[in-house]
Order: C-alpha cells, then structure tokens, then sequence
C-alpha cells in the first residue's frame, strides 16, 4: 500500500474520487492498476492546466493531460516512465456514432498523442490510458486491465515517434511538433475535432450522473 505521506498526488486523486463516488472513503488508496484506471475513465476533455492537482480536481483531460498526470501519480509508487509523443491521423471507424463522425468532416484530423513507457520490474510496458470504458461504444480503442509486463493498445496508429525529452515541458515539445508538421487550417481543424469530442464526453459524463 502506497503511504499517503508519501504519496500526496495519489492522495488527492483517491478524495477526488470518493466525492465523485468512484471509491469508498474506508478503502486504501488506489494501488497502479486501481490508479491507471481512474485516470482512464476520466472524461476525455481538455483539462484547466497542465498541473497535476488542476486535472485531478477537474477530473478530465486529454492524451497530453492524462498520461502527464499518470507519469506523476505512478513516480509516486515508484515506477518511472518517459512520455511518448507521435504523429498521427485520427479516423473514426466507421460504426462510431453519427455525432463523433461528424466532427471530422470525412476527412482524417491531424494530432500528435501521447502515451507512457512505464518501466515496470517485470519490463518496459507502453501504458495508454487515452479513451474511458464508456469510449468503447464509439469504436475506440479502450485498455481495460493492467497487466504487468504487458504492453496496452496505443489509441492511434503512430506515424513518427519521439520520447518527450526528461526534464522537458510535454506541452511545449507537443505544441513545436505541431507547428512544424502541420498547417494552421490542419491545426484548426484539429482543435476543433478535440474540443467537440471534449464537449460529447462531458455531456455523456452528465448525463450518467443525472
């Protein structure tokens, strides 16, 4: 069991989580796998900040947000891990819901995602905690268990891949692969697709809590 002295972003996550009624307030605090999944289902939505309490209290965030928050949360438990980021081209299936498909035109949306790198005792693991449970009815790629050792399903189909240097802002080596792969109609488009994908998860979080 991690020590809550010792463990103050875990701590707060596992509060945030009781108001929320995700967890009991009699349990320990969350262990890896119990931690990994919190961050999962988190709506998909952009977070207030960077800041690792900021996305906690929000209790949102996007590829960016969740996994720094994730590298935080399990440096905590003693693990560490190196941020991904990759190019990609977004394209939702096409069985995905008519409302998601809509917010790319028919044409693929440009991003670069990130990801983890956890390196775990029993081996290096790719960690993608992107896409909540409640994703999988649109036809997005969803992690469900942690397994030890065992690499998860990247939510894209990397183009160009790059470990987001120690020590460096994950935003700010996101935002300067952005500017210099893409155009500003591509990074438009982009904002816009993740905004209106923020917007259906925060209405589909709403409406289960209703």
């Amino acid at each position: 069991m991690t020590s809550s002295a010792d463990a103050p972003l875990t701590r707060a996550l596992h509060r945030e989580a009781v108001s929320r009624s995700l967890r009991s307030d009699q349990s320990d605090l969350p262990d890896v796998p119990a931690v990994f999944a919190l961050v999962r289902d988190m709506p998909y939505a952009r977070a207030a900040s960077h800041d690792p309490l900021d996305i906690i209290g929000g209790w949102r965030g996007t590829c960016s947000t969740k996994h720094e928050l994730l590298a935080a949360l399990l440096a905590e438990a003693g693990l560490r891990s190196t941020v991904m980021a990759c190019t990609q081209e977004i394209r939702p299936p096409a069985h995905a819901p008519a409302e998601l498909l809509a917010l790319t035109g028919g044409e693929p949306v440009v991003d670069v995602h990130n990801y983890l790198i956890v390196h775990a005792p029993q081996g290096d693991m790719t960690v993608d905690a992107t896409w909540p449970l409640a994703a999988r009815e649109a036809g997005l790629p969803v992690n469900e268990h942690w397994v030890w050792g065992q690499d998860q399903t990247i939510a894209c189909t990397p183009i160009e891949t790059w470990p987001v240097p120690e020590g460096q802002s994950v935003a700010t080596f996101k935002d300067r692969l952005l500017q210099e792969r893409y155009t500003p109609e591509e990074l438009a488009r982009r904002d816009a697709f993740i905004q209106g994908v923020g917007r259906l998860f925060l209405a589909q979080t709403a409406a289960e809590v209703s």
